[in-house]
């Protein structure tokens, strides 16, 4: 939503790092975990991650996840505005909360990791998460009483950095799907309530594919996400503790429309986009086709975030079938296999 010019009660952003489009390659972005290197930092950062298209300091699209949390936050009306990170100054001044999204916060994510240790620096990404608390205007707006709330997938990492989170004054950090409780947070914070400092969100307030709203603006490289949860059942991942839900092809319509507001394509995200529609971990061959085929009379193009070997390997004829339906639009598929 195109907030230009008003002052908003909640504003939402993340670092620079995670408000570019990587040149409209979604994993050109993982240029962000190496630390600073012999490419001057100037041409790496052009590179690698380009600020973002912005309209009054409004991203023209932004991280997935935080464009649910706006969603979330506008249909329980509250005001709020996605600004990106260099034009923060303006939103600020009237702003009771300033909602976060993280990533790989302090590199402490596989990639980030390795490359930190090689090259002893910290990644650019972790760089520029903590020059965003650096700015004045954050310090400014955080003396006046500012309430500053983070979220996303790499919050288990400020476990690990409590020193941070005390320095910078951070008020409330949620860990899990924040659908069913940002909105009391927020609430809490603007009348001046108490927050805790780290929630994890259980399962029982997980939301349901009924609670989860769809995007009102586009996120960044067209992403959309078509399912949450794992049929794994790895104890040792958060993920696969919650419901597995796979989004009917009406609401993946849905926000593919909003995203063609700015693009023709889309970038098809889940644990496991060849498992859409299962409930175990082998594919549903009907199920996968239909979502590809019906998704191709929207896009010109699509991409996958995600895939298994074992899930394509447990069904090869069945990728190569879902290979041909994509190639009918473009010259490549998938574009990550993990």
């Amino acid at each position: 939503m195109d907030k230009a010019g008003e002052s908003c009660k909640v504003v939402l952003t993340a670092d620079r790092t995670l408000m570019s489009d990587y040149h409209h390659n979604e994993f050109v972005g993982f240029g962000t975990c190496a630390p600073p290197n012999v490419i001057p930092d100037w041409l790496y950062s052009w590179l690698f991650f380009p600020p973002i298209k912005t309209r009054g300091g409004v991203p023209v699209a932004a991280p997935y996840g935080l464009r649910k949390i706006e969603a979330q936050l506008l249909m329980e009306g509250f005001d709020v505005a996605v600004v990106d990170p260099d034009h923060l100054r303006e939103y600020l001044d009237e702003a009771g909360v300033l909602g976060i999204h993280v990533m790989d916060p302090f590199g402490l994510g596989p990639a980030s990791s390795t490359f930190a240790a090689i090259l002893k620096k910290e990644p650019f990404l972790a760089q520029h998460f903590r020059l965003l608390f650096e700015k004045p205007e954050i310090k400014g707006a955080k003396r006046r009483g500012l309430k500053i709330i983070v979220g996303g997938p790499g919050v288990w990492q400020f476990k690990y950095r409590p020193e941070f989170v005390k320095e910078h004054g951070i008020d409330c950090i949620i860990d899990g799907e924040a659908e069913k409780v940002v909105g009391k947070f927020v609430r809490a914070a603007l009348n001046g309530e108490d927050l805790p400092q780290y929630y994890e969100v259980p399962v029982e307030e997980t939301p349901s594919l009924d609670e989860i709203p769809d995007i009102i603006a586009p996120s960044i490289n067209d992403l959309v996400e078509i399912g949450r949860g794992c049929c794994r059942g790895c104890r040792f991942c958060s993920v696969t503790l919650r419901p597995l839900r796979w989004y009917p092809y009406d609401k993946i319509l849905r926000e593919i429309e909003v995203n063609m507001k700015i693009g023709n394509g889309v970038c098809l995200h889940a644990e496991d986009v060849m498992l859409y529609g299962s409930k175990s971990t082998i594919p549903d061959d009907e199920k996968l086709i239909k979502l590809h085929e019906t998704v191709l009379e929207k896009c010109d193009g699509i991409g996958w975030s995600h895939c298994s070997l074992a899930a394509v390997a447990s069904k090869p004829k069945l990728f190569t079938k879902i290979s041909e339906i994509i190639l009918q639009k473009q010259s490549c598929g998938a574009q990550k296999l993990a």
